[in-house]
């Protein structure tokens, strides 16, 4: 009864954090917009939301291996509902600038960083190891539901009654969500039931203890694969997003309206995958599951990349999406399943610092690679370049990756496909 309770309350706090979280990214853009029309301003302040990612993801890990997870989670919704609060109150006295924004927004990230990698090491403290695909399938369909589709929807309507609304509205579910977390029974020091508690030992040199979850990444046959092919999928799927805008509007000739119900499609594709991965569990094992996703994927994107219908490019998102959340609740399932929970936090933020990394430089990338193709090929074909790119390299990463795992032992595995 114990733990069906803290999963609510776990459940209960992520959902309000995210769905604050849309409010705030909704608002933000538009906050940036009356303070400055200089677009370098303007994506330096987005990038300091997302750089703690790259900073702190692998000591961040190292602490979550350390400490009480409860209390990291405590900690992390503390300095949010502060900084929410003290945001709203910059905002409502006219006191807010490009560069105390750009301050808030890194703290935010931070928070988000030590929250966002501390629940995935909870959840499997807090299930079955047989229901780990369901509950992290419940969890990312509550992150989208309340970030994605009615966090931002939301958002965009209440900036019209003032832009400090919705960062006042997530500084109150910042407050409840620090409630449902401090109510949360017992501890959760890694590697120990609930019954016992750990002590802590000293942590002698925490440099070490970062670089022991890359070695044990490193040296574990498997999981070494999967964050190469996991840094593979990052990359390619970060090069089409980077020039996803101008492929919508120059290619399939919609507006801004209709590039909206676009993404609206994949997110409910999104949805429906994190509640199908659990089903799809039973039938198929997780290294069957992510070669699937992987090679379906690639055939998606390489039949949009050959088209320009927008009805043909609607659905093909839906089931790219559908694949995308199959694939990334497997891997979480696999870490969480295969990793020791005491070296859960550090393991898995290998992953998460590598993913972060990756994507930028494949932002970087997918605009380089348009401009390129440009010098010699027309734009249309430019544009669908990065589509017929991800398929080839995702169809040879899912096949390598197969034969590459083929004579793989189970013993080795850990149960990764049972």
């Amino acid at each position: 009864m114990k733990i069906k309770s803290n999963y609510t309350k776990l459940f209960g706090a992520f959902s309000l954090t995210f769905l604050g979280d849309g409010l705030t990214l909704a608002a933000v853009p538009w906050l940036i917009s009356t303070l400055t029309s200089d677009t370098l301003y303007a994506s330096v302040t987005m990038t300091a939301l997302r750089l703690p990612w790259l900073l702190f993801s692998l000591p961040v890990g190292v602490l979550i291996d350390r400490y009480s997870r409860k209390h990291m989670l405590i900690g992390a919704g503390f300095t949010r509902m502060i900084l929410l609060l003290a945001l709203t109150l910059c905002i409502w006295g006219g006191w807010v600038s490009i560069p105390i924004l750009a301050l808030f927004m890194f703290g935010i990230g931070l928070s988000r960083v030590v929250f966002d990698s501390t629940v995935q090491t909870v959840i499997p403290q807090l299930v079955d190891e047989s229901k780990l695909e369901k509950a992290n399938g419940q969890f990312t369909a509550g992150q989208l539901i309340t970030s994605d589709i009615l966090g931002v929807a939301l958002g965009g309507f209440i900036i019209t009654l003032h832009i400090v609304f919705p960062f006042a509205i997530d500084a109150v579910t910042a407050v409840i969500a620090l409630l449902f977390l401090i109510s949360l029974r017992g501890n959760f020091y890694p590697g120990d039931t609930e019954t016992t508690k750990k002590e802590v030992r000293p942590m002698k040199n925490w440099k070490r203890e970062m670089w022991s979850g890359i070695q044990y990444v490193y040296h574990d046959r498997f999981l070494r694969g999967l964050a190469i092919l996991s840094v593979t999928i990052t990359l390619m799927y970060s090069i089409i997003l980077s020039t996803q805008i101008f492929f919508v509007r120059d290619v399939l000739q919609l507006d801004a309206f209709a590039f909206g119900i676009l993404i609206s499609i994949a997110t409910i594709g999104s949805i429906v995958g994190s509640q199908a991965v659990a089903y799809m569990r039973k039938k198929w094992s997780t290294k069957q599951l992510i070669i699937s996703s992987i090679l379906c994927m690639g055939i998606i994107y390489g039949v949009v990349g050959l088209t320009t219908n927008a009805y043909m490019v609607g659905s093909l998102y839906f089931c790219a999406a559908f694949f995308i959340i199959v694939y990334n609740v497997t891997r979480s399932s696999i870490l969480q399943r295969s990793v020791p929970n005491e070296m859960l936090g550090r393991v898995g933020s290998v992953f998460r610092f590598l993913s972060f990394g990756i994507s930028a430089i494949g932002t970087l990338l997918g605009g380089l690679l348009v401009r390129v193709s440009e010098t010699t090929f027309d734009r249309v074909f430019s544009l669908q370049l990065p589509y017929l790119l991800l398929s080839l390299i995702y169809i040879l990463s899912a096949l390598i990756f197969a034969l590459k795992m083929q004579n793989h032992s189970e013993s080795q595995q850990r149960n990764i496909n049972a």
